[in-house]
């Protein structure tokens, strides 16, 4: 179990953070670098599950592709696989808030409190709890910085026309 020290909490936020960063930012290049979108293919290959979009845009396989890049740097500056796996459950949180999102009839862009400030947090709270890497508190921790820091982060984002919503 990973020891609930400023160091550790401080490495764990931060690789969850760069990793739905970068995630973030792909948008960015895709909507200021027209040549880059045909190589953003939705993961689900467009799929339509029961009418509506099985995940949607937002989920795509260059995130994935960063996200996996991500964990090998990762794992190579630390030799660690729980630190390693953070990027990939990052990645996977994204994925479900989205399902969850399609199945309640919204659609990309729109916004669902809870799951669109944090589902990646989330999930990684509940998976290293789960597995007993980390004590619960450490992910408490985290989920309530990051619902305190990213509509913080958004607005900014928004504000320096990054993002088209301020959400």
């Amino acid at each position: 179990m990973v020891v609930l020290t400023f160091t550790n909490f401080f490495t764990y936020f931060f690789i969850a953070w760069s990793a739905n960063i970068s995630l973030n930012l792909l948008y960015v290049v895709k909507r200021y670098a027209p040549d880059f979108k045909h190589l953003n293919y939705p993961l689900d290959f467009k799929t339509n599950f029961r009418g509506e979009r099985l995940i949607g845009d937002s989920v795509n396989i260059i995130g994935l592709i960063f996200c996996l890049a991500i964990s090998l740097a990762v794992y190579s500056a630390t030799a660690t696989i729980i630190w390693a796996s953070i990027p990939v459950i990052v990645y996977v949180g994204n994925l479900l808030g989205s399902f969850i999102k399609r199945r309640m009839h919204l659609k990309s862009g729109e916004f669902l409190p809870i799951i669109d400030h944090g589902d990646y947090m989330l999930l990684l709270g509940i998976v290293f709890t789960s597995l007993h890497y980390i004590e619960p508190l450490f992910a408490i921790l985290a989920i309530l910085l990051t619902y305190i820091l990213h509509p913080i982060a958004c607005l900014v984002a928004f504000k320096f026309k990054l993002r088209e919503n301020p959400y």
